[in-house]
């Protein structure tokens, strides 16, 4: 990392030149002295971060107005002891710290909200002459959607007239189902000829080849899956290193500095444990930190309703025959619950097969609404099983995932076409798609 700092005091300079000379580092220390002859070096494509400390407000927004004319939209970290005597217009693109602060945290936090920042001016910037505001998210939402979707429309100062969430299907999981109700949420049912009456749309937790009906233009894309590059977005975020697309609202809200209620605290909160397993999988220290700032914010008793989910009998006696006729193939444990009254049962069982003792690899089948559905888990030191899934089955549906867990989807009339099975003959089918997966999974590519 390519860094500039402004540093007024010499024990400040001493403790970053501690934590930042070194290990790939290139650090440029500029003296209080040079008044404005640093521009030269914040104009440079590769800086990765500009840093200003200083105890004097007025010397302080010299440098700050700098940087703001430079217009290169360097991420920018500020300590002062005194923010409030700094215009308006610097907090806009700035992240704000007291030296105490970070002293008493961690400054590799302070730094990625600089970066942030930086993309949330641009977010607000585009957002902001709109009269309504579409936040798209999946056809079925999940926990990590919904809230990504809430905390976007607190950071553009909206409201659900202003900037409804919006769904081309609707929430069926019943834990999704509990938090849309505990918590107050409204998701409207959208089409591709209501997609015409918003000014702007923003999609949080997905990329839009995953939607039935992908807009036609599209402003705004929040996600932590891989990136896709078949589309187009005047703005996209995506960061696949991230366990959570709350993480990344997490970030955005700190950035505008606006406080996080219990709602939308215990939805973020919820929507980060559900897509990282309790953070047991694929987390970074952001989604960690995230986790930490969120926890004494949100209610845990509402927590505790949402995640308490009940199964029908007849949803028992389903998984239950399925575990009898389990198959168990190169450490591979193959699941198939066949035709399914919920979809969530199917990644569910994927997750309690990946228990069994001797096995890496979790596949779980069932049929749902003439789709055939596929949920993989693995133990995590394998070959992805995002990269597997779409080896296996791209090329018929839409298929991908994380590492350790991925899911297909391919409809049973295509199956009839390109495998020439009869779609009543689920027997068979699981066995082609058993064939193909281990294939995939043995592939030298």
């Amino acid at each position: 990392m390519k860094s500039v700092f402004y540093v007024e005091e010499d024990f400040v300079a001493n403790l970053l030149k501690q934590y930042f000379i070194g290990s790939g580092n290139v650090s440029h220390f500029i003296k209080p002295t040079a008044n404005g002859q640093f521009s030269e070096h914040i104009g440079q494509d590769s800086i990765d971060l500009f840093l200003a400390q200083s105890e004097d407000p007025d010397r302080l927004s010299k440098v700050l107005e700098i940087v703001r004319q430079e217009g290169r939209k360097v991420p920018t970290l500020v300590l002062t002891s005194h923010p409030e005597r700094i215009p308006e217009k610097y907090k806009s693109f700035a992240h704000f710290v007291s030296v105490q602060e970070l002293l008493e945290s961690n400054i590799r936090w302070h730094i990625r909200l600089a970066k942030t920042m930086r993309r949330v001016e641009e977010v607000k910037a585009h957002f902001e002459a709109a009269e309504s505001v579409l936040i798209l998210l999946q056809d079925d939402p999940d926990p990590d959607a919904i809230a990504s979707g809430l905390a976007l429309r607190q950071v553009l100062g909206r409201n659900r007239q202003t900037a409804p969430l919006g769904s081309f299907g609707r929430v069926t999981r019943p834990e999704n189902i509990a938090m849309v109700r505990l918590l107050e949420i409204e998701i409207e049912k959208v089409t591709k000829k209501t997609l015409a009456t918003f000014d702007r749309i923003a999609v949080v937790d997905l990329q839009p080849p995953h939607l039935a009906t992908p807009p036609e233009q599209i402003d705004l894309v929040i996600d932590h899956h891989p990136e896709q590059f078949t589309y187009k977005s005047h703005i996209k975020d995506i960061r696949p290193g991230y366990g959570a697309t709350s993480t990344i609202l997490v970030e955005y809200l700190l950035c505008t500095a606006t406080p996080i209620g219990t709602r939308l605290a215990t939805a973020l909160l919820y929507g980060i444990k559900s897509d990282t397993f309790s953070l047991s999988r694929e987390v970074n220290e952001w989604d960690v930190s995230a986790f930490s700032h969120l926890y004494p914010l949100a209610n845990q008793n509402l927590m505790r309703r949402i995640e308490r989910t009940e199964l029908p009998p007849a949803a028992l006696d389903a998984l239950s025959l399925a575990l009898k006729n389990r198959r168990v193939i190169d450490k591979v444990a193959f699941v198939h619950l066949g035709r399914v009254e919920r979809d969530d049962l199917i990644p569910q069982m994927a997750d309690f097969s990946l228990s069994f003792e001797g096995i890496e690899w979790a596949f779980v089948s069932g049929i749902y609404d003439a789709q055939y559905i596929m949920s993989v888990r693995n133990v995590g030191y394998v070959r992805a099983a995002g990269r597997v899934l779409k080896e296996a089955f791209g090329n018929m549906g839409s298929a991908g995932g994380h590492a350790s867990m991925a899911k297909a989807i391919i409809p049973v009339a295509e199956i009839a076409r390109a495998w020439e099975i009869d779609p009543r003959n689920i027997r068979l089918i699981n066995r082609k798609a058993e064939q193909l997966f281990l294939r995939a999974l043995h592939s030298t590519k």
